[in-house]
């Protein structure tokens, strides 16, 4: 296990930022050489501390029009190994599993409301959810990577 101290966080919280940093650039912020950012990145990235980067896109420039977040219960008998299924639904970024009266969280993205509504009544709820509440998200606030 890699040690998570302050240097490490402190890198972390740079390629948080900006995942696009060189050794250079983090290296330069911190007043340590390329070669000790190098090191530690990689440490961090072997002992799976750093997991992967990824690219925030406008989704709007994508075609994304709808964005909706879908709180559910699963159906009598349904295990949440079948929800694994919902990775291969085109527009399900994210799932979690949570506590509270509705224990299954979906975010959609879709083209438009309709997409959306086809996603959500074709291939979401026929995989075993129940007591549906779809939100549709009017703003996005803070956008994080891949969702």
């Amino acid at each position: 296990m890699v040690a998570v101290d302050d240097m490490n966080q402190r890198i972390l919280k740079l390629l948080k930022m900006d995942g696009k940093m060189t050794y250079r650039e983090i290296a330069s912020k911190l007043r340590r050489s390329p070669s000790t950012v190098r090191d530690r990145i990689r440490r961090m990235e072997d002992y799976g501390v750093i997991l992967g980067y990824a690219t925030i896109v406008n989704n709007e420039q994508m075609g994304v029009h709808a964005d909706a977040i879908v709180f559910a219960n699963l159906s009598e008998g349904i295990t949440t190994k079948e929800l694994r299924k919902l990775q291969e639904v085109e527009g399900v970024m994210e799932v979690l599993m949570v506590s509270g009266t509705k224990r299954v969280i979906i975010r959609i993205h879709a083209t438009d409301n309709r997409a959306l509504d086809s996603i959500i009544n074709n291939e979401i709820i026929p995989l075993g959810l129940e007591e549906v509440d779809v939100r549709i998200v009017l703003e996005s606030l803070m956008r994080f990577p891949g969702v």
